[in-house]
């Protein structure tokens, strides 16, 4: 069994809609010709002053003849001699000194140096909207490779962007000084350069533990001042998955975060656990815990069709710093995307009948593809009360178990298609005394979702797929089916 990749609808651009960006609007964060509304500015011999009325250590105030050129919601590079400082996003609200303005924190992590006063410089401090003459609003140098971004970014901000003709999925590292997510991004991108898109930022050689100097929150990430980013933003792609690292959240080694549906975040979740296969280590998925990152500002999910961005936020040490575990993750969640991208095992994948059933007839499916899973894909009609859906291990023996994704096919904004993860999860297979049974999932974060009635309707039809892994109790792959009824 053999299968191929193939585009799962047609692109077409998408102008990002505005959208929030913390408290204030992201007025423009598209790029925009240069000498039309702004200049391309380098200042030397800048003050920088302490302004207690700004609320984030990331963001800055300019002076009011200045805000034409820094305009606001982007970022801008500020420098002390010839070495990079910092990074800050533009606030509407221009400086009330005259000078350019952050807070107390972000004073002390992005501008001071020793012998600087406690509140203010001296007028030794450089900015710039600029990566090279004539670039504004562009602080980001395009990049040839991910490489040159990893070496080459010593004291300036770089990007690397690929995006190949018919890619479905981007995966993003907003936060290379985050260790091990520019890995992460890599490790994907080249284990397939034309299947799995990519935008990487690089800043001052991904140098770690700097979070307090260059980190922009993904809300604020402006795509004219990293026209890499802003490419998607302008053309959106049907997935989109971003690499982040954190310190601060205690109750979760993975959260699976991102505006994409619950019932898909909670499948990513799921096959990221299932391959960790640690049970010290917690995934979740659900709101509320850590970071969520389902806003439609957040950059990974304006660039994707109809805000339907991942976010996985990772512990820096358990996770990030642990080249297995990372690699795991990294690796798990570019599974779940490959299993939407690669054909079905069955064919054809359209019938004229109201009821339907594949088998996988065997255990080839672990290697016919770069979709170790089992995939079946049937177009059907739509009967009066809907289909009911069934998948999971051919045969029923005491001690198999499985893990399903089903997935329904919609058209999104602009014509473009995705899968929408309906339901699905863990079961296994138990002697009930008087025969097997199957026993679905009700772990608490985890219980099996069962999608319902799909297909309703007296004409018209519905695209569905199912995904899944049958083991048995060694782990090792048994046939699996999906049925529809």
């Amino acid at each position: 069994m053999k299968r191929s990749s193939r585009l799962l609808g047609t692109l077409t651009p998408l102008m990002m809609m505005t959208a929030g960006c913390g408290p204030e609007l992201v007025a423009d964060s598209m790029p925009g010709p240069v000498g039309v509304t702004r200049s391309s500015l380098v200042l030397d011999n800048q003050k920088f002053k302490v302004n207690t009325n700004i609320s984030s250590g990331e963001r800055c105030r300019v002076p009011q003849s200045l805000l034409a050129d820094f305009q606001p919601n982007r970022q801008l590079l500020i420098r002390r001699g010839t070495a990079l400082r910092g990074l800050c996003t533009v606030e509407t609200t221009a400086s009330a000194s005259g000078d350019f303005e952050m807070s107390q924190t972000g004073f002390d992590n992005r501008v001071k140096l020793s012998g600087d006063a406690a509140t203010e410089t001296g007028s030794v401090v450089q900015v710039a909207n600029e990566y090279v003459a004539g670039s504004a609003p562009a602080i980001a140098e395009s990049a040839s490779s991910l490489n040159e971004a990893n070496t080459n970014s010593s004291g300036k901000v770089m990007e690397y962007t690929q995006r190949p003709s018919g890619s479905v999925v981007a995966y993003t590292v907003p936060h290379p000084f985050e260790k091990g997510t520019f890995e992460q991004g890599a490790l994907i991108h080249t284990a397939d350069t034309q299947r799995n898109a990519i935008w990487a930022a690089a800043i001052n050689n991904n140098q770690r533990g700097s979070l307090s100097r260059y980190h922009i929150t993904a809300t604020e990430l402006s795509g004219a001042s990293f026209p890499g980013l802003g490419s998607f933003l302008t053309n959106r792609i049907p997935y989109a998955v971003s690499f982040h690292g954190e310190t601060s959240c205690t109750t979760s080694e993975v959260k699976v975060g991102g505006g994409i549906e619950l019932p898909f975040r909670q499948g990513v979740a799921e096959i990221i656990r299932e391959a960790l296969n640690d049970p010290s280590l917690r995934v979740h998925w659900k709101s509320g815990v850590c970071f969520d990152g389902s806003d439609d500002d957040n950059f990974v999910n304006a660039m994707s069709v109809d805000f339907r961005g991942v976010q996985l936020e990772q512990d820096s040490t358990i996770i990030l710093s642990d080249t297995s575990r990372r690699d795991t993750v990294a690796n798990a969640a570019k599974s779940v995307f490959d299993c939407l991208i690669d054909d079905a095992d069955n064919a054809p994948t359209v019938t004229s009948a109201t009821t339907w059933s594949a088998n996988s007839g065997g255990t080839d499916y672990v290697s016919a593809g770069t979709c170790k899973r089992f995939i079946a894909e049937i177009e059907l009609p739509n009967v009066a009360g809907g289909h009911t859906l069934s998948a999971g291990a051919s045969t029923c023996v005491t001690g198999h178990s499985a893990h399903v994704d089903y997935y329904r096919w919609t058209m999104g904004s602009g014509g473009v298609g995705y899968w929408v993860r309906m339901g699905g999860g863990n079961l296994t297979y138990a002697d009930n005394g008087a025969g097997c049974s199957t026993v679905f999932s009700s772990e608490v974060g985890y219980s099996y979702v069962h999608p319902g009635a799909v297909g309703s309707g007296s004409i018209g039809t519905t695209r569905l797929r199912a995904v899944v892994r049958a083991s048995n109790a060694s782990g090792a792959a048994v046939p699996a089916f999906f049925s529809v009824q």
